[in-house]
């Protein structure tokens, strides 16, 4: 476990009161990568993909495998931003001119600290933004090397700094299995990463990454991630992520609304019907910006759909003497309740679905809090974003203060391995 006692960063301003002695935890804020941040933590023998620059919107976009990333309009597009210059970009300018950082990537912790402060957040988790394109990657190797690349910029960012309030989610190269489980034993060591961001899908080696992260081949990277006690959490950008349905849709409306929220329900529901739950019963996932809604309603789906198969797998049984869902001991909302599934609340989820949730599922020991900072789909809130959740979302809810309190803190705290 590892103490929470602030280092660096002593501007907090006053919390609300019902949070006043509680270390608020960020569970998914973001790195906004740029090029020359992997660049100089890249291997002998690797150089960056190509960058391209939009002569009318002066917007800089990533190469890899002849994609442009993120891919601006058009099928599986729409975010015209892009993601290099997503917070300071030289056209738009910054998307919140009250945020204090320089920029972000983590080349100035010392403004991204005092962003902290504004919000009333103490710690922070953060997740990859570009760097989920690795996964995108037909050549295995040079993934790794971007993969590594990554984490040790990371780690080195956050101990050059002297902050321990700032702790990540690392890459791993999944295309290749045993470089996967070397790199995550690999950053385990580190000491700054608490645990690991994957996608929903995974590249092959074809057009798009069609691999879904439940395929049994993963079994052994979920495995090792439980042993050395690191949660994975699920995490797609839709403009960004290759996921095979993306493709299907043509605006940014659609590409935002379908890619995080079927990304989570195929998800979730694959690593249920595959057993992982039950082969790896200590295992822990987090399914981060998707909010907390979709899980009472998919909950209910899953169990119909469940319900509806017994008879079918009751015919295996009796007739081919074999069931078809070995691995599958209970309904969805039972292994949802059980304590192994995470999900993030943000500053505009919606108050009345957050209580069902709670109420439901009994996932009040499993909703973490998460700004989202310093995407554009959030970052308007700042710095009220903790005050915004208590006012807007918290007390409507209907929430104890001790049930804020183990969003903010406690849950977080016991499935990252924090201690006060």
């Amino acid at each position: 476990m590892i103490k929470l006692t602030r280092v660096m960063g002593d501007l907090m301003v006053d919390k609300p009161e019902e949070v006043k002695d509680i270390r608020v935890i960020d569970c998914d804020s973001h790195i906004i990568e740029s090029p020359e941040d992997f660049e100089k933590f890249l291997e002998p023998g690797y150089k960056l993909p190509m960058i391209v620059k939009d002569i009318e919107s002066d917007t800089r976009y990533w190469v890899f495998d002849g994609k442009l990333y993120t891919r601006p309009f058009g099928f599986a597009g729409g975010q015209i931003r892009g993601l290099i210059d997503h917070t300071y970009h030289p056209k738009w300018g910054l998307l919140n001119p009250k945020l204090k950082a320089k920029n972000f990537s983590l080349n100035d912790i010392k403004g991204r600290l005092i962003d902290l402060d504004e919000m009333g957040v103490d710690f922070q988790v953060v997740n990859p933004t570009s760097g989920l394109i690795i996964y995108n990657l037909r050549d295995k190797r040079y993934a790794a090397a971007l993969a590594r690349a990554y984490n040790n910029y990371v780690a080195n960012r956050v101990k050059e700094s002297g902050t321990n309030r700032i702790y990540a989610n690392a890459i791993v190269p999944l295309q290749d299995l045993n470089e996967a489980v070397r790199e995550l034993e690999r950053v385990k060591d580190l000491g700054v990463f608490k645990g690991v961001a994957v996608p929903t899908f995974v590249s092959q080696g074809n057009f798009y990454a069609d691999k879904p992260i439940y395929h049994e081949d993963f079994f052994p990277f979920f495995k090792r991630a439980a042993q050395l006690n690191m949660p994975v959490a699920i995490h797609v950008i839709p403009a960004v992520s290759d996921m095979p349905f993306m493709y299907l849709f043509y605006n940014w409306l659609q590409v935002r609304t379908f890619g995080f929220s079927l990304a989570a329900m195929i998800g979730l529901t694959g690593l249920i019907s595959e057993g992982l739950f039950e082969r790896i019963p200590n295992l822990r996932v987090i399914f981060t910006e998707t909010g907390v809604g979709w899980l009472p309603y998919w909950s209910w789906w899953l169990d119909e759909n469940l319900e509806k198969i017994n008879s079918i797998r009751k015919s295996y049984l009796e007739v081919l003497g074999m069931d078809p869902y070995p691995y599958v001991k209970k309904l969805a909302s039972e292994y949802i309740s059980a304590g192994n599934i995470f999900v993030t609340v943000e500053t505009d989820d919606d108050p009345d679905l957050l209580r069902l949730a709670i109420n439901k599922l009994n996932l009040e020991n499993n909703i973490l809090f998460a700004t989202d900072y310093p995407h554009i789909a959030d970052i308007s809130y700042y710095p009220d974003n903790l005050n915004i959740f208590i006012e807007s979302v918290a007390k409507p809810a209907g929430l104890t203060n001790a049930q804020i309190r183990k969003i903010l803190q406690d849950n977080a705290q016991q499935l990252f391995g924090l201690e006060t």
